[in-house]
């Protein structure tokens, strides 16, 4: 039996703002950094709110320079409090990596950058997203990121 692709529920649009990264340098199977989160915005069909300060994206940076984001931070909404934690990889060719490096404006359409996350919560509102496999499609403009967020069914 095949079952039929899942489809996706769009949820919001979200800007996560960023300071600029604290670099640990390379280690033996990449180079690290973290990038500290300042807040942001998320709004669409579903939910709204703001992204809380704190919290940081740890990210691993191979020698092409793909990287692979791990993020933890909060999202207040409706006055709940929910915690999400974000994996991701962001590829393509080398210089567009390049220019993202650069904190150069790219066209999202010639690079790869998906995100897969979890939420927590306390809140029974929004219980249903600790319960939802929610996934991104990403954007890396200068001093954030953007990514529609979005459950998949």
């Amino acid at each position: 039996m095949r079952f039929a692709p899942p489809g996706l529920e769009a949820l919001a649009t979200v800007a996560v703002n960023l300071a600029p990264p604290l670099d640990f340098g390379p280690g033996p199977d990449s180079h690290h950094r973290t990038v500290p989160i300042t807040g942001g915005t998320l709004d669409g069909p579903a939910l709204s709110g703001r992204v809380r300060p704190g919290g940081a994206d740890w990210q691993r940076v191979l020698p092409d320079g793909t990287v692979f984001v791990e993020a933890r931070y909060t999202l207040e909404l409706s006055s709940a409090l929910v915690g999400l934690t974000s994996t991701g990889v962001r590829t393509g060719p080398p210089g567009v990596l390049a220019a993202l490096a650069r904190g150069e404006d790219v066209d999202p359409a010639d690079y790869y950058f998906r995100l897969v996350l979890r939420a927590t919560t306390a809140d029974p509102r929004y219980q249903w997203l600790a319960t939802s496999v929610l996934l991104g499609r990403a954007a890396r403009p200068a001093h954030q990121v953007r990514y529609d967020l979005y459950r998949l069914l």
